[in-house]
């Protein structure tokens, strides 16, 4: 059985289809199963039938302070559980709220789903819930196993070092989306990484000739001005 979070919608918070399908598509691509709660109670009934890794606690205009009164419930019970807040940002002071209620992490809306995704991958594996996980993808015959560090196409075994490993399992997680070389630098070095963007350049180039070197499907593009991106090849799988 796979692990759980509870996506926690407020009342106030207006949400589109569209914003509901790329956030749901983030908990899906990591593993982890949603419940879905839109009131205080049927909340603490869940988080105690569920037993969940993670809260996502998705709020509407920082103004309405009832997330964060539930939030704060949330920690007065003594449940120990990583929080990550996401709200309309109005008041310039969301981030500070989210804290003092007890989040743990914080996003304003619209989300980049890319940093979403890490932050939340971020936040698991500081809180040791995220060992039991399953973070394998496939794409286009590409194999990533993060629990050996293993990467194959068609079966064949590719030999990535450490980094190299991770700036591809980043560009794979994002399928689809463009990311650019400051935000490889920041996901995949980390925030303390200061140094020439053109090392993102250097390490995908060794990684394009270790993946896409013979292969008539060439999966990493690079977008001019901007940085790279993963493109699956029409009628191809991914998971």
């Amino acid at each position: 059985m796979s692990e759980q979070m509870i996506w926690y919608m407020s009342a106030e918070n207006g949400r589109g289809e569209e914003e509901l399908d790329a956030i749901a598509k983030v908990f899906n691509d990591i593993g982890l199963q949603i419940t879905k709660s839109e009131d205080p109670e049927d909340l603490r009934l869940s988080i105690s039938e569920v037993e969940p890794v993670l809260l996502l606690a998705d709020l509407g205009e920082v103004g309405t302070w009832e997330g964060w009164k539930i939030i704060s419930a949330v920690r007065d019970e003594g449940i120990i559980l990583p929080v990550m807040v996401i709200s309309e940002e109005l008041s310039g002071n969301g981030a500070v709220a989210a804290f003092l209620a007890g989040g743990n992490d914080y996003m304003t809306k619209p989300l980049h789903t890319g940093e979403f995704k890490c932050r939340i991958l971020n936040l698991l594996t500081l809180t040791g819930r995220r060992r039991n996980l399953q973070h394998l993808l496939k794409v286009d015959g590409l194999m990533l196993d993060p629990s050996r560090r293993l990467v194959t196409r068609e079966g064949i075994e590719l030999k990535m070092t450490h980094k190299e490993f991770d700036l591809l399992y980043y560009l794979a997680a994002n399928r689809g989306i463009i990311c650019s070389r400051e935000e490889i630098l920041k996901q995949v070095w980390g925030y303390q990484f200061h140094a020439d963007t053109n090392v993102v350049d250097v390490y995908i180039r060794h990684i394009r000739l270790k993946i896409d070197k013979g292969y008539r499907n060439k999966l990493i593009h690079t977008v001019r001005g901007t940085g790279y991106v993963m493109r699956v090849p029409e009628g191809s799988t991914t998971s």
